[in-house]
This record gives structure tokens, C-alpha cells and sequence, in this order.
């Protein structure tokens, strides 16, 4: 027996190892991987305009979101610039109202004068309604809510409308504050306009004021110092400047009537002989019939000095004083010298003198001891009132002749 039919050959039908498919049942199957294949193509389409609509709808909130805030912070910024404004525009129209119902004859022409209400008028009008309204913004969501469309469509109509009020908003108050810029600036162009013929007024003044006191001429000079960096009706501005011109004039007006006073030859020769003494430092006399509690009978004079200024003083005599210079009197002309001695210690080479430890800044014993030093060595140079200096005294003053 052969082993061929001992063995079955491997290829034999008897026990097959899988089961097999008729072509039936394979033409069955197709319809359900081409139904499986629809519902995932579906799925990925749902899925990609799902994605496409999310990117679409929180592109547009953030258009809307920069847009707004930029109307924002612009809105911000002309309602923080118009309420600076309004302020603004309430002192100047105050100050001009003030100062146009002021008389101004002389100083102000009627054009200018008339220039100058009108541009106020147009002040009042573009500011006297108007308050300042700082902004708040409520702050704009920079995505939706959710992704339903109708809920993205409804919010960004909200941020829509409440960007188109604050841009409506924006115009009306960028309109008002323009508006009030151009009515200061007509302010402004017609007040230097006024300044100029008040500070003219005023200088002319200064320069024929022949008689004015120093005291005078200084107000005036720091009163347009004060006000030429720029024009103000109130304060140091032009009040300042004309009611300093005033002064001025009204201190020349004295000056002038003085030399009518049958006693102006005996004050001039004294003002003559002090200033020329005094190494520069301007002085002002006043005469009085009683100065330092003294009158008739006595030689009574008083001094008031100013380091500032270019150093001054004001010196004041009593009648007695003025007799006695017309007389003849060393003690008379003592006591005029001892008073400059006391406008010396403005001099800066007297000053350190004066507050040395020599003096301590006695100023009786200064002025006595200067006196001395300019040859008075006598009871109205200071010594009967002060007692006599010591000899260093006096030779520490000499060094400020």
C-alpha cells in the first residue's frame, strides 16, 4: 500500500478551514459601506461648517470690539479735553466780564475795548450751557455669548448700535469743544491786542514820571513783569498793570504839587545832599510834622530800607529837621546823614559790614557810627539817642563811604 492512500493529500475538500462567501451574499454588502461612508461625509461637513461659522462669528466680534474701543478712548479723550475746556472758558469769561465793566479811559481804545466784549460774548455762547460729562465706558464683550447664530447676530447689533452712540456722541462734543477753542483763541487774539495799548499806556507813563516815588516804579515795573508771559484780565495781569500805572501817575501828580509847597527849596537841597551821599541807593522822602512820636522841638527822621530792587529807601523827616537844615543846624544836617546811613547797609560791600560781628546788625549804632564817619561827631549824628560807637565801630563803617 502506497502511502498516497494512507495519507490524504493536504489539498483534500474534507475539512475546509474557512467558510466561503457566494458572489450573492458579496453584492449584499456594498449598500451598507456605501450608507456608513454617507453619514461620515455628512458628519465631517456638519462639522466643518460648524468650525467655519465659529471662526466667522469671533472674527467679527473682534472687528466690533477694536472698533469700539477705539471709538472709546477717543470719546474718552475729548470729553477729558472739553470739560478742561469748559473750565477754562468760565475763568477767562469771568475775568474779561470783571475786567470790561472796569473803566478803562485812556488805556484801552473803543475798537479794541468792543473787539474784546465781543469775543467774550462768543465765549459765553459756545460754553455757558454745557457741563462736563466724563465718559464711562462699559467695557464690550470680545466673543459671543454662544455660537448660536441668532445669539451672535443680536450681540454684535447691540455693540453696533452702542458704538454708533458714542460715535454720534464723539462729533457732538469734538463740535463743542472746537467751537470753545475757537472763541478763547478770538479771546486771546483780541486780549493782546488790549495789552499792547495798555502795557504802551502804561510804559509812557513810567518814562514821563519825573517826580514818582521809586516805590511807585517798582509796583509798576514788577506789574508788567508779572504779566508778559502771557495776558490775563485778573490777578497780576492788566488790573495789575493799569492800577500800577495809576499809581505812578498819581505819585508824579504829588511829586508835581510838592514843588508848589513854600518848603519844596529846603526839601530839594535836603534830597540833593542825601542822594549824594548815598553811593547809588535810590531813596523816597516823606515830611511829616511828627515822626517817631517826635514833633516840635525835636530833629526826628525815620528809615525804611529794601535790600530788593536795586536797593532803596524811604526816608522820613519831621518839619523840625527841615527848619533846622534851612538854619544852618549841624545836628539838622546830622541826623539826615545818620538816616542814609541806614540805606547803606543795602550795599552789598556795606551789608557783610553791617552784619559782621562788629555790629551784629545794630542798626542805630551803624548809622550813628557811619555819620560819625563822614565827619558829624555831634549829639544829631545818633550819639545823644544811641550813645557814641566804639572807635572800631566807627572805623568799620567808614569802610562804606
Amino acid at each position: 500500500m502506497t502511502d498516497d492512500a494512507a495519507h490524504p493529500t493536504a489539498h483534500a475538500d474534507a475539512h475546509p478551514t474557512a467558510p466561503t462567501t457566494s458572489p450573492r451574499e458579496r453584492r449584499r454588502a456594498r449598500p451598507w459601506i456605501v450608507a456608513t461612508a454617507a453619514v461620515l461625509l455628512g458628519a465631517g461637513v456638519v462639522s466643518g461648517a460648524a468650525y467655519g461659522w465659529s471662526v466667522f462669528a469671533q472674527a467679527r466680534f473682534t472687528v466690533a470690539n477694536q472698533q469700539s474701543v477705539q471709538v472709546a478712548h477717543a470719546l474718552t479723550d475729548v470729553s477729558d479735553q472739553r470739560g478742561a475746556a469748559i473750565d477754562k472758558a468760565k475763568v477767562t469769561t469771568s475775568a474779561v466780564d470783571s475786567f470790561v465793566a472796569q473803566p478803562h479811559t485812556g488805556y484801552v481804545s473803543a475798537a479794541a475795548l468792543d473787539a474784546l466784549k465781543k469775543a467774550d460774548n462768543d465765549l459765553h455762547s459756545a460754553s455757558n450751557d454745557l457741563t462736563y460729562a466724563p465718559e464711562e465706558v462699559t467695557p464690550v464683550p470680545s466673543r459671543p455669548s454662544d455660537l448660536w447664530p441668532l445669539t451672535v447676530i443680536r450681540e454684535l447689533l447691540l455693540i453696533r448700535t452702542s458704538t454708533d452712540g458714542e460715535v454720534a456722541l464723539l462729533k457732538s462734543r469734538a463740535a463743542e469743544l472746537a467751537a470753545m477753542k475757537t472763541a478763547q483763541k478770538e479771546v486771546g487774539t483780541a486780549g493782546t491786542a488790549v495789552y499792547g495799548q495798555v502795557k504802551a499806556r502804561a510804559e509812557a507813563t513810567m518814562k514821563a514820571a519825573v517826580d514818582a516815588t521809586y516805590e511807585s516804579r517798582i509796583g509798576l515795573t514788577h506789574a508788567l513783569a508779572g504779566a508778559s508771559g502771557s495776558v490775563s484780565f485778573s490777578g497780576m495781569g492788566l488790573p495789575a498793570i493799569i492800577s500800577a500805572s495809576d499809581a505812578v501817575a498819581a505819585s508824579e501828580a504829588a511829586g508835581q504839587a510838592a514843588k508848589q509847597d513854600p518848603a519844596y527849596p529846603a526839601h530839594a537841597a535836603i534830597e540833593a545832599y542825601a542822594r549824594s551821599i548815598a553811593h547809588g541807593v535810590n531813596l523816597d522822602f516823606q515830611w511829616h510834622q511828627v515822626v517817631g512820636g517826635y514833633g516840635t522841638g525835636w530833629y526826628s527822621g525815620t528809615t525804611m530800607y529794601h535790600e530788593g530792587d536795586g536797593g532803596w529807601a524811604t526816608i522820613d523827616l519831621n518839619f523840625d529837621t527841615v527848619d533846622g537844615w534851612s538854619r544852618g543846624d549841624v545836628d539838622a544836617k546830622a541826623l539826615i546823614t545818620h538816616e542814609v546811613g541806614h540805606s547803606q547797609v543795602v550795599r552789598p560791600e556795606c551789608r557783610t559790614l553791617f552784619t559782621g560781628p562788629v555790629f551784629n546788625s545794630d542798626d542805630e549804632m551803624w548809622a550813628t557810627a557811619w555819620a560819625i564817619s563822614m565827619g558829624f561827631d555831634d549829639d544829631g549824628s545818633g550819639i545823644q539817642a544811641y550813645g557814641r560807637p566804639s572807635d572800631q565801630q566807627i572805623a568799620t563803617a567808614g569802610q562804606c563811604r
